[in-house]
């Protein structure tokens, strides 16, 4: 066990701290989706279409960020990103506010708030690859796994953000003035993060190089076993991604639930991903990131082909629940093990893994959305138990040991 030092405390905790504000800043906007909505008249096809663009944002920012990266260094992309990301936020949500109350045409809002979301989408993907890639140099001087417990703090930043947003949205606060208090206040704690992030350019220090808390894949071509990494991350995070844009839209269209609850399922899924982030470190040193991903699928799976199969408000939120839970370390475990692949340039793996997750994030909602326009949203979260089936499948890229070969 490497001797971890009072500075890579404080990077920890920086980094902590980043993918807390991150969490959050999304999920200030989420429970308004269904409002949003309402104000722009939009289709179910038109409104997945208009989720996608905050994935199509970040495919455009993901292709800028390696260079992003090598010229400023992880932490001040991570961290200053994060105070532009409250920055949009705030201005997509005074864009609604305005459009809702008249002052602005509903053809010249909409506009201007799907550029404003894009521009959020291309701003979040250089902030989420800096924190990881920041986070993973931390993980490195630690010499163990603890990107779950990052992870971790997404997850209670998102927990945070939704509840904050089902706060303001049930005493009448205003989209715009929401986003604009949420976004001043993690974006000023993001910028106080970066005072304790490691200094120095990537992989510049000695205890930076040895890896001992690396997720290892089968011995396969480096290709195929980045390949197999995409197709898991991608099927897990579809539970992110499912949860974000149609739960809450499901809890209150299909099944009748008040807007200041609807959110509920919503939150469950992302509260009981914290549970299994904070867990999650632990549960790989034990079983091993194999077994936990096969378990975790086998959760996804089942909660929510119950919760299809018997729809109700309380098997809703249960089933996302038991897929949040399962879901917590996919996307942690996956981007660890592409940055380890042998035969891939330092950080080329974790790049291409981000940047094709954000293409997948990209065609799920308006497809979805057109699917949803012809059989309803109850169909939105059927993908989620074959998701869960597809993380089962995946998870044998893994190699089943979990110390580093020698």
């Amino acid at each position: 066990m490497q001797q971890v030092t009072a500075q890579t405390r404080q990077a920890r905790a920086a980094v902590t701290a980043l993918f807390f504000t991150n969490g959050a800043l999304m999920a200030g906007m989420v429970p308004r989706y269904p409002a949003i909505k309402d104000v722009f008249e939009l289709s179910g096809s038109t409104y997945g279409l208009t989720v996608a663009l905050f994935p199509l944002g970040g495919m455009c920012g993901g292709a800028i960020t390696a260079w992003a990266i090598r010229k400023w260094g992880s932490a001040r992309v991570a961290a200053s990103g994060t105070a532009i990301l409250g920055v949009l936020f705030a201005l997509a949500g005074f864009l609604v506010s305005f459009s809702e109350a008249g002052w602005l045409g509903i053809g010249i809002g909409y506009a201007a708030f799907a550029a404003s979301f894009f521009a959020c989408g291309f701003c979040d993907a250089n902030v989420d690859v800096g924190q990881n890639a920041h986070g993973l140099r931390v993980q490195k001087r630690y010499g163990r796994s603890i990107i779950n417990s990052f992870h971790a703090a997404w997850s209670g930043g998102v927990v945070a953000g939704g509840l904050l947003a089902s706060v303001a949205i049930a005493v009448g606060l205003p989209i715009g003035w929401h986003m604009l208090l949420a976004g001043g206040l993690f974006a000023l704690l993001g910028q106080v993060a970066l005072r304790y992030t490691l200094p120095g350019p990537e992989g510049q220090n000695a205890e930076e190089e040895a890896n001992a808390a690396a997720v290892h894949t089968i011995r396969i071509s480096p290709i195929l076993a980045l390949a197999a990494l995409i197709f898991l991350s991608i099927a897990g995070a579809l539970v992110e991604d499912n949860a974000q844009a149609w739960a809450t839209l499901y809890m209150r269209d299909f099944l009748g639930i008040s807007a200041a609850l609807a959110g509920s399922a919503y939150v469950a899924a992302f509260a009981a991903q914290l549970i299994g982030r904070m867990v999650g470190d632990r549960m790989i040193d034990n079983w091993g990131p194999r077994t936990v991903i096969g378990l975790g699928g086998l959760l996804i799976t089942v909660g929510m082909f119950a919760s299809m199969l018997f729809p109700s408000a309380f098997t809703t939120v249960t089933g996302l629940a038991l897929a949040g839970f399962g879901s917590a370390t996919i996307v942690p475990i996956a981007m660890n093990a592409a940055d380890d692949i042998p035969g891939l340039r330092p950080g080329t793996g974790l790049a291409v893994l981000a940047w094709l997750m954000r293409v997948a994030f990209l065609a799920s909602p308006p497809l979805i959305g057109k699917i949803v326009d012809i059989f309803g949203v109850r169909v939105s979260l059927w993908a989620l138990p074959f998701a869960g089936l597809a993380v089962i499948a995946s998870s044998f890229v893994l190699a089943a040991q979990t110390k580093q070969r020698i």
